[in-house]
């Protein structure tokens, strides 16, 4: 808008400099050819040397409407977009009134010959998922996903419909695929943590908690992040198929060095690590945990911890609750 006015003035200066130049000396223009020749003032001709130019400017401009709307490949174009925009507007509506099998007819239409084709494709593939055609439904966000913007949107869908088919896993490899590709994707990220709390791998959700931190906020995940690493500790500790108690209890140990600082000052994650260490026979480096936390802040739920520990005389653990 500043560059139209700016242009209006210029051209406004310019007409009125150009009018007190031709009223001081309208100046004198001869035309000779032949035996035909042609006086006039020089103000004369410069306009009608404007009043063509403009008119040969609009006469470009209607010439060229005028092409485009009898032009046989532009005007089909023209039409068929006006028709995928109808079909857009109609699936969508079919789609809401439920009525998937016509929905499903118009968006591939739309899609195929339409300037919204992501839109199409994602619509006909909800279409096509509500009929249970996998195979359509598949194909149709094949299709989104060639768009730039699809990529993401299609694959988590794909995830959603995997995971109300009964396939866990094909929606987990899906997610971390899109969890790779937009690590701040904040629906993408609780989708994919939500699959890996419901297969209850606790390995791969702590993997996953700092991503969910930076996205969510530290105070949005504690709770989970909490919940995930005694449930890890726990399956370590009860791990089938692992009876050698001194195996078990050296991964644990393991695994308690990788937990993070500010869970280790956690009252509740040190009395279950150290009651799974006491159950394990490390009930000396049980009772020395459960002392020092202790000795920080005094918490009800370590000193039952002492009950599971059973490689340390009665005697001695009397002691220290009377120390208590």
């Amino acid at each position: 808008m500043k560059k139209v006015v700016l242009l209006i003035i210029i051209a406004l200066v310019a007409a009125l400099a150009l009018g007190r130049w031709m009223a001081a000396d309208s100046g004198y223009v001869l035309i000779i050819r032949d035996s035909v020749s042609v006086d006039t003032t020089l103000g004369f001709v410069v306009l009608m040397a404007l009043l063509g130019a403009v008119a040969l400017v609009v006469l470009t401009l209607l010439g060229n409407a005028a092409w485009n709307a009898m032009e046989p490949v532009r005007a089909t174009r023209r039409w068929k977009k006006a028709v995928a925009e109808r079909r857009l507007r109609s699936g969508f509506l079919q789609l809401v009134d439920g009525e998937q099998e016509k929905a499903e007819r118009l968006l591939v239409a739309a899609g195929e010959d339409g300037d919204w084709p992501l839109v199409a494709w994602l619509l006909a593939a909800e279409a096509a998922q509500e009929q249970d055609k996998v195979e359509a439904s598949q194909h149709y966000l094949e299709q989104a996903s060639t768009d730039r913007r699809g990529r993401l949107v299609a694959g988590l869908m794909k995830a959603r419909f995997a995971l109300d088919d009964g396939y866990p896993e094909q929606a987990r490899s899906e997610l971390k695929v899109l969890a790779d590709m937009a690590p701040r994707n904040k629906r993408i990220l609780n989708t994919y943590a939500e699959v890996l709390e419901s297969q209850k791998d606790w390995q791969a959700l702590c993997a996953l908690m700092p991503r969910l931190k930076r996205a969510f906020g530290e105070a949005n995940q504690a709770r989970r992040e909490r919940r995930a690493w005694l449930a890890w500790l726990q399956e370590t500790a009860r791990k089938p198929g692992f009876n050698d108690a001194d195996s078990r209890r050296d991964e644990l140990r393991k695994l308690w060095k990788d937990v993070p600082v500010h869970l280790k000052n956690d009252p509740a994650m040190v009395a279950r690590y150290a009651g799974f260490l006491a159950q394990l026979g490390g009930g000396r480096g049980a009772l020395n945990l459960v002392r020092e936390q202790l000795g920080n802040q005094w918490d009800d739920r370590l000193p039952p911890v002492l009950e599971a520990i059973d490689d340390i005389p009665p005697d001695d653990l009397l002691q220290v609750l009377e120390k208590w």
